[in-house]
């Protein structure tokens, strides 16, 4: 029986899209390099300074022992996107909250992790009026997605040691990988996000994971 929904955030229950300017920026404005939209969109929600690290590596190879660069980038997107959210908050998508009202009755615990600095994270669910019961950033595990560290880590806050309570959704491949390795009682992919059906389709083919289009749907599969 699930009893606790653990949600990625952005292309999950708040629009995506809205903060590939900010990827843009730090890499132009941090590294003075361009990185193509396409590489920016695939590397949705992974943990920043691991993705900032290949980016140096391939694109700014000459830097790649430059003392503190990964900090500043880091640094610089967590600025970035909060200045980002003030100045636009991603809109809440469509039937989130009926999606979270059905869980919340059903008496199902809703936390969130993502591949945001808890700061940024924390900001971007309160600008969107949404509660939880835990939130877990990408700078308070050791490493980011595909792993299972972020799961692992909301759990131990909410003191949860079966991981087949657990049901987790998000919109990347990453997110699907992630919740397959902690062994979640269920894994969903959300079409709603940064990500099509066909590539969520690959990276669930084979497994217990389900892709659907929304939360709205994934609530009402995981509540029958």
């Amino acid at each position: 029986m699930i009893k606790t929904v653990l949600l990625d955030i952005s292309g999950t229950v708040v629009r995506s899209g809205g903060f590939e300017a900010v990827f843009h920026r730090v890499y132009r404005e941090v590294l003075g390099v361009e990185v193509s939209a396409e590489s920016v969109r695939v590397n949705t929600g992974r943990k920043k300074a691991e993705l900032f690290t290949d980016v140096v590596a391939e694109h700014a190879p000459q830097r790649v022992d430059e003392p503190e660069l990964i900090g500043r980038m880091t640094d610089a997107f967590d600025a970035f996107m909060l200045q980002a959210i003030a100045a636009d908050p991603p809109p809440v998508l469509k039937g989130v909250p009926e999606a979270l009202a059905a869980l919340a009755e059903a008496g199902i615990a809703v936390g969130y992790v993502t591949g945001f600095a808890r700061g940024p994270a924390l900001r971007l669910l309160e600008v969107s009026g949404l509660e939880f019961a835990v939130l877990v950033g990408s700078d308070e595990i050791e490493r980011g997605r595909p792993s299972p560290d972020l799961i692992h880590e909301a759990m131990r806050r909410l003191s949860l040691s079966d991981p087949a309570v657990v049901a987790y959704a998000g919109d990347t491949p990453g997110d699907i990988a992630s919740g397959l390795a902690a062994n979640c009682g269920r894994v969903y992919g959300l079409t709603c996000g940064a990500h099509d059906r066909d590539e969520l389709e690959a990276a669930a083919h084979g497994t217990p994971a389900v892709v659907v289009g929304s939360l709205r749907d994934a609530a009402r599969d995981l509540l029958g």
